[in-house]
């Protein structure tokens, strides 16, 4: 009788281990659509320096999958009487895990280009300026999206391992 009893305890821990070996050995799968659907509900977002106010909106993730990295693009705008002048930028950046949020950030911005869309200022280059130097070294850290809210069951610290691939990203727990 103990024998058995011995048995089935130890056929349950066997059990209860690869049980718990396939939870940890987890992974998500997140798509760009649902970063930038994240990144929309923290835009526009409004700056001001030196008199120039500039708004930044229209934030996508951009995933390369060739050179393997993340980049964020987004929209500048700034308005002055008659004058109109807007640029994309695209950021280049760490994705970082925040334990006490539960999210990926995307930190330490730098900007990798700018390109002007349309300028009808007289003279842009003091706002260009701005932007480039100011206005943009503002910027807090960027929540790419929550763990929580995208899959309340996956592990609640950074993934041992990310995977770029066309249009999302893999994230992987060991």
């Amino acid at each position: 009788m103990i024998r058995h009893i011995v048995l089935v305890l130890g056929l349950c821990i066997l059990c209860n281990s690869s049980a718990y070996s396939q939870v940890e050995n987890s992974f998500q799968l997140v798509k760009a659509k649902a970063i930038n659907r994240n990144l929309a509900l923290q835009f526009p977002v409004d700056r001001s320096f030196q008199g120039i106010q500039a708004t930044f909106s229209d934030p996508q993730i951009l995933i390369d999958t060739l050179d393997q990295t993340i980049k964020l693009q987004m929209t500048v705008s700034a308005n002055s009487a008659e004058q109109h002048f807007s640029a994309k930028l695209v950021f280049t950046g760490d994705m970082k895990f925040d334990l006490f949020l539960e999210s990926y950030l995307f930190e330490d911005l730098v900007l990798d280009s700018f390109k002007i869309e349309q300028d009808s200022y007289v003279d842009s280059q003091p706002t260009v300026k701005i932007i480039k130097q100011s206005l943009i070294n503002n910027f807090e850290d960027i929540e790419l999206f929550n763990l929580t809210e995208l899959n309340s069951f996956s592990p609640k610290r950074a993934a041992d391992e990310i995977e770029i691939s066309m249009g999302q990203l893999r994230f992987i727990w060991h």
